[in-house]
């Protein structure tokens, strides 16, 4: 990986509210983190210290939320190609948490496109936990349930895409 310093910051009791991130509110739905690109800031929740599998996920989905907007279009294009494709061959399943959730509601509102908000994001999503299952060093997880094969696919475009590193 290469680019510009990344900033790290700890809190307790992240939620997200209403396109906010909240620290120590009570009101909102529970995160584990957020990246904030321009900024170039990721702010983790502090259970996730206690917890090394889940922080090294979750910290390198949030790095690559950095490497996603870096990409061009034609590499974020092509990996949505893959989900397409995934989705075509009626692929269950997903490499994380958060890629998961959106894609659920992906299916739940078909209609709505390939070029919509929710699609983008669940495709910037899937990628993000893609690279957090490929680079983690964490072997399973709960939320790693996409078939071997489709895994397998998303994998080697990781790393052939990411031959020459990441800038992130």
């Amino acid at each position: 990986m290469f680019g510009n310093p990344i900033y790290f910051d700890l809190r307790r009791s992240l939620t997200a509210h209403r396109g906010k991130l909240l620290f120590g509110a009570g009101t909102g739905t529970p995160v584990h983190a957020a990246a904030f690109i321009r900024q170039r800031t990721v702010v983790l929740e502090t259970g996730l210290l206690s917890e090394a599998e889940r922080l090294r996920l979750v910290l390198i989905h949030e790095v690559f939320h950095f490497v996603w907007v870096r990409l061009n279009n034609c590499q974020r294009r092509d990996f949505a190609d893959l989900l397409i494709d995934e989705m075509r061959g009626r692929a269950r399943g997903e490499m994380g948490e958060s890629s998961g959730l959106k894609k659920q509601l992906v299916q739940d509102r078909a209609s709505l496109g390939l070029s919509s908000r929710l699609w983008r994001d669940y495709v910037c999503e899937s990628f993000c936990d893609s690279a957090a299952a490929l680079y983690s060093g964490v072997a399973a997880n709960e939320h790693f349930t996409l078939a071997e094969r489709w895994a397998k696919r998303r994998y080697q475009w990781l790393l052939r895409i990411g031959e020459q590193g990441w800038k992130c």
